[in-house]
């Protein structure tokens, strides 16, 4: 016998999953929700990682990168690491309607780091068009008070690039936050 359930009671049976991430990012019918989709699968991964931060504190940017892609490639969304979008991206994720999501991995050691990074996806690899405006630079952090260096990181961040704003992440998340900023080719947030 079979059992048919729509895609509602799918995603209510899944909900709060990596799962439920890959199958809102399958549906999603526009860039925002493909982005947000994107982000909770990212998280969902790097909680992986914290969840094993024993026996990955060893491992290289570009090992703990392609570690994320894999979890992120099970789940569909087909994550592809160094690939060739304005430059070496560490993460890049394209979708329909020429959606790409671009994120720029770093071991936390400086707070110059971090900004390389962040100066490489908002200058360097996005294209800040309508489907390719969004980003993540992700931080891996051997730090024991992982909170108080991303609040340093913010101010950093804001200290060192004009006219970039911050806002905390509208869903609570406590060690994320959020920057804003008018992309230099398109002239767009």
């Amino acid at each position: 016998m079979t059992s048919e359930i729509t895609v509602e009671e799918l995603l209510k049976l899944q909900s709060g999953t990596a799962l439920e991430a890959a199958v809102k990012y399958t549906l999603a019918q526009s860039h925002g929700a493909r982005a947000e989709a994107v982000r909770k699968a990212l998280d969902f991964a790097c909680n992986e990682l914290e969840v094993n931060k024993h026996l990955k504190q060893d491992l290289s940017e570009d090992q703990l990168t392609i570690e994320v892609c894999q979890f992120m490639n099970g789940l569909g969304f087909q994550p592809r690491h160094d690939e060739q979008v304005g430059g070496h991206c560490d993460i890049v994720v394209r979708g329909k309607d020429m959606f790409i999501w671009l994120a720029e991995a770093k071991w936390h050691d400086a707070y110059a780091w971090l900004d390389k990074g962040f100066k490489q996806l908002s200058d360097r690899y996005s294209t800040g068009v309508d489907g390719q405006d969004q980003g993540e630079v992700v931080i891996y952090c051997k730090n024991s008070d992982a909170a108080s260096m991303l609040d340093r990181w913010r101010k950093e961040l804001l200290d060192r690039n004009e006219g970039v704003t911050t806002s905390d992440d509208a869903n609570g998340a406590r060690l994320v936050f959020w920057s804003e900023h008018l992309h230099s080719a398109s002239g767009l947030p």
